[in-house]
Parts: structure tokens; C-alpha cells; sequence
């Protein structure tokens, strides 16, 4: 999964079933499939069906002190992230990765007077299912990054031209993304200290599985969106390729703590239900089948999955879903 998975944890879990957060159904169909925890030894999940809406739910609820240890164990890829920080990652692999976002960030989300260049737009194309891409037209210059992890994506756009704010529950990933120089708030979207109708732009890159209440957190993202801004959304794609071939090992389950699974269809609802206006969404490959074929670490291996993503993303089942949505102009 993409690097910067956030650790959203804005509402209590008990360990049992709940309502479905975009319908309010209680009733559930099982999906056959019980993926085992990476992080909990012996410990395995449902994924659920809400017969209501179709939104998929990890059952039984972890938990808040089972998320708590995971979200703060040194061996949660975010967290360690965190404590190596962005500078400290020194390897050719990580510069050649961090030069290259860069690139694609500039290509895609320039401000006036940024001036992205040809191989900078070449790199941004051909990589616009690893690191994303920006809507268009984008107006203003204020982004609000949630879950801003060690503040990699929000240091890419800062140099494109824009005012930004991070907003992550770590305060180790707050502290090191801090240290570069950039504004980064420590707490959850529903009770930061923002202000409403601030944001051109509000990006949550692999957060919205991580609670067990997306449209609360949706809702709250529209508030602080200025009129005619843009809400850029990416989520597991729980009907992928990678999700059907894999069954219970697709990493991207990632039980317990990804609570909330999508497709693009109770995606782009719940969006609508919170009055953003999905404006375009897309399947994207992010490697996926790296890890379940174990060749994260094999560059090689890693090459030949990038050519098998390109191909994937042609059949528009790739590992994940990138929603633009949009606050109508009148507000």
C-alpha cells in the first residue's frame, strides 16, 4: 500500500458490530473472506457485506487499545516511517523515489509561476498511478494534507506553490515533518482546530479505510473546503484485480485496521451524500501484488509488477480508487 497510510481514529471501537456509517443498516452478508491479522497473531477477520448501501466493514470492531498498539508499534510501516523521518532514508532506491515524486507533484499541481518541464510532465504521466494526480481546473493555493505522515507529499507541494497544512493523530510524524520546516497540526479532522470553508484543496491518501465513520469525515472535509474546492480521495479497490486474484492475502484488507472497505460505487455515494460532487474517479495500481508475490524488496520483481500494473490499470481494475470530488461553487 502507498507509504503514508494515516492513523485516523476519530471515533470509539468496543469490539463488537455497528451500524453501517452510510446507511445505518445492521444487517450484514458475509463475503467468505477472513484475512488474518499481519499484526495480531492468530487473529483473523470477516470482511462483511451491509445489505443496505453494499459498503464493506471489518467485523469484529478491534478494539481502541488494539489500534493503539498497532498504530505505535515501530514495526507499523507509517510509524516507522515516521521514526526513520524523510530526510534519514538514505539509500539510492529512496532518493530516486523522492526525486521522482517530486516530479509528478510539480507536473500535476504547479501554481502560477511554477513551471514544471517536459520530463517533469513525462514523469507525472507515467507515473500517475504510483503517486497520483490533481484535478482540474485547480484554483487557489491552500491544501490541507490529512494523515500527513512524515510530511513527504506535503514538502512536494509546498515547492509546486502551495500554503500547506499536514494534520496527522502521530505526533512523532508531526515532530519530524515539523523539522522540514512545514506546518503539520497532531489530532483527527473532526475536532482540529481548522477553520471552516480554509482549504482549496483536501487530500486523505489511504485514510478514509481507517475509520469506521468515512462520512463523518467526509462531512467535515466539505466544511472546511472553500466553495468550488476539490476533495482528492484514494482507497484499497476492493473489487481489484489484485483483491479477487489474492482472496483472504490481499495485503490491502490490512485487518484491523482498515475498518471500511470500498468500491467505486459506495465511494463516490458516500461522497455525494456528503455534498462533494465526485467529478472523475479512477482504478490505480500502487504494486500490490508485490507483496503478495513477495518481491517488495526485489527490484527486479519490482519492475516486472509496474509493467503488470500499467496493464492492469488499462482493464480498470487496479489496486486502488482515486476519487476527485468537488464543494459546488455556491457552497
Amino acid at each position: 500500500m502507498p507509504p503514508h497510510a494515516d492513523k485516523q481514529l476519530m471515533e470509539q471501537t468496543d469490539g463488537v458490530s455497528r451500524t453501517c456509517p452510510h446507511c445505518g443498516s445492521q444487517k450484514r452478508l458475509p463475503t467468505g473472506r477472513s484475512p488474518k491479522s499481519p499484526y495480531l497473531e492468530n487473529k483473523t477477520y470477516d470482511i462483511v457485506r451491509c445489505t443496505g448501501c453494499g459498503l464493506l466493514l471489518t467485523e469484529p470492531k478491534p478494539t481502541n487499545e488494539e489500534l493503539h498498539d498497532i498504530y505505535e508499534h515501530e514495526s507499523y510501516y507509517s510509524t516507522s516511517e515516521a521514526i526513520r523521518g524523510t530526510r534519514d532514508q538514505k539509500s539510492w532506491y529512496a532518493d530516486a523515489r523522492r526525486l521522482l515524486r517530486e516530479k509528478a507533484v510539480r507536473a500535476s499541481y504547479a501554481r502560477p509561476g511554477i513551471h514544471p518541464s517536459l520530463f517533469d510532465r513525462f514523469i507525472g504521466r507515467v507515473l500517475r498511478g504510483r503517486f497520483g494526480w490533481a484535478p482540474t481546473p485547480l484554483e487557489g493555493n491552500r491544501l490541507l494534507d490529512v494523515g500527513s505522515g512524515d510530511g513527504a507529499f506535503l514538502l512536494d507541494a509546498q515547492k509546486a506553490g502551495w500554503d500547506v497544512v499536514g494534520l496527522d493523530v502521530s505526533s512523532l510524524a508531526a515532530r519530524n515533518a515539523r523539522s522540514l520546516g512545514l506546518k503539520v497540526l497532531v489530532g483527527e479532522i473532526h475536532n482540529a482546530d481548522l477553520d471552516p470553508g480554509s482549504f482549496d484543496v483536501v487530500r486523505l491518501w489511504s485514510v478514509l479505510e481507517h475509520s469506521t465513520q468515512p462520512d463523518v469525515m467526509l462531512r467535515r472535509v466539505h466544511e472546511l473546503l472553500a466553495p468550488g474546492g476539490w476533495a482528492i480521495i484514494q482507497v484499497p479497490n476492493a473489487t481489484s484485480l489484485a483483491a479477487r486474484v489474492s482472496g483472504d492475502r490481499w495485503p490491502a484488507w490490512d485487518t484491523p485496521i482498515h475498518l471500511t472497505h470500498f468500491t467505486k460505487k459506495t465511494l463516490a455515494a458516500m461522497a455525494d451524500d456528503a455534498g462533494l460532487v465526485p467529478n472523475g474517479i479512477y482504478s490505480t495500481s500502487v504494486g500490490t501484488f508485490a507483496g503478495v508475490l513477495g518481491l517488495t524488496t526485489n527490484i527486479p520483481g519490482r519492475a516486472l509488477i509496474f509493467v503488470a500494473d500499467q496493464i492492469i490499470d488499462m482493464m480498470n481494475m487496479g489496486d486502488c480508487i482515486m476519487l476527485f470530488a468537488r464543494k459546488s461553487p455556491a457552497g
